[in-house]
Parts: C-alpha cells; structure tokens; sequence
C-alpha cells in the first residue's frame, strides 16, 4: 500500500523550481521519497514518469546541494584562524 495519496503526487508534479528551492532539506527529501515510490509503482504513463522524474531530479540536486553545504561549513567548523585544517568527515567511522 502505497504511503501517499494521488493528491500528494499531483501537488508533486505541480511543482515548480522555484518551489522546490523554497523547500529545507527535510522536506525535499520526502518529496523526493514520493516520487520515487510512485515512479515504481507499475501502471505508471509516460507522460506522468517524465514528469515525476523531472521533478524527482530537482529534488535530488536540492538534497544534494544542502548536504554539499552542511559538509562545507563541517569542514570549516574543524579548522580555526590560528590551526586551519580540513579533515574530511567519515561517516563510516563518525556515524551520522
């Protein structure tokens, strides 16, 4: 059964750049769950798939560019003025 109603990837595939670039992080990423799920589901047209992936693409170098950003002020928040150093963050070994 799928987690989201045919209103939610209506409102979805509605969407604009400009609204997905008003979206934080979080909210994105869910978005972007649903569009996944219903690019799986079978029955799916082809006109309703490209316009999911199109807005599935979005969301994704949105998500993508929050967390290029969070590891850049990571990466800054690990050197100071007077001992700069970049060490890059491992989540394998530092866990998230």
């Amino acid at each position: 059964m799928a987690k989201y109603s045919e209103k939610d990837v209506e409102k979805l595939i509605a969407m604009t750049q400009e609204d997905i670039d008003k979206l934080d992080y979080e909210t994105a990423m869910a978005k972007l769950e649903i569009a996944v799920d219903a690019l799986e589901e079978e029955g799916t047209s082809l006109e309703y798939g490209l316009k999911l992936y199109s807005v599935g693409t979005a969301l994704s170098k949105k998500c993508s560019a929050a967390l290029d950003s969070a590891e850049e002020k990571m990466l800054q928040l690990l050197g100071t003025v007077q001992n700069p150093s970049e060490i890059p963050f491992d989540p394998e070994k530092e866990g998230r």
